[in-house]
């Protein structure tokens, strides 16, 4: 499901998986595992739904039974524009993770439907060429690459890989609210 260029640069990194118990970040947990690529976990709890404690456990229960460090943190209550303030809080966790322990990279589990998503955001804003070329694979950062394996397959994919394979996941009921 992955490009062989991303895996072989992922066999060669100290990664860092961004996980929320979602389709995405667990369908890519298991392809990461299924290509024998190593990394560990991150997951930020923002305790705002009732399913956030059994996302934590079951973050929990796959980093133990797969042999992974698990890196969690408690989010603060956000007064307003939460999206923004959880996005900063979570890049901000998962950069002092990455320099703390030496990690390469920090994989997402972005998703074609993101990148398109991300696209007709930038365009509805009048973006340019240039800024619409959108989300790479691999794209270098400050202190790290950030790797986004997960581009060029639809979230459908990802559901019909989690089904097929019976793996438990978690849906997020409060994205259907937007």
């Amino acid at each position: 499901m992955i490009e062989k260029n991303v895996a072989n640069f992922l066999k060669t990194s100290k990664n860092l998986l961004a996980f929320s118990g979602g389709v995405d970040s667990t369908a890519l947990f298991f392809i990461l595992k299924n290509l024998e690529i190593e990394f560990d976990i991150a997951i930020v709890d923002y305790a705002l739904r009732e399913e956030a404690y059994k996302e934590i456990e079951y973050a929990k229960s796959l980093a133990k039974e797969h042999n992974k460090k698990i890196f969690i943190k408690r989010a603060p209550k956000f007064s307003s524009n939460f999206e923004a303030n959880a996005r900063e809080f979570r890049y901000s966790f998962f950069k002092e993770i990455i320099k703390e322990h030496n990690y390469n990279s920090l994989i997402t589990a972005h998703q074609l439907n993101d990148k398109i998503e991300w696209f007709l955001m930038r365009f509805s804003k009048g973006a340019g060429v240039s800024e619409l070329s959108g989300m790479s694979k691999i794209e270098r950062e400050d202190e790290f690459f950030l790797v986004r394996p997960l581009l060029d397959i639809s979230k459908d994919e990802l559901l019909e890989f989690l089904e097929k394979n019976r793996i438990k996941y978690f849906i997020d009921k409060s994205n259907f609210d937007k």
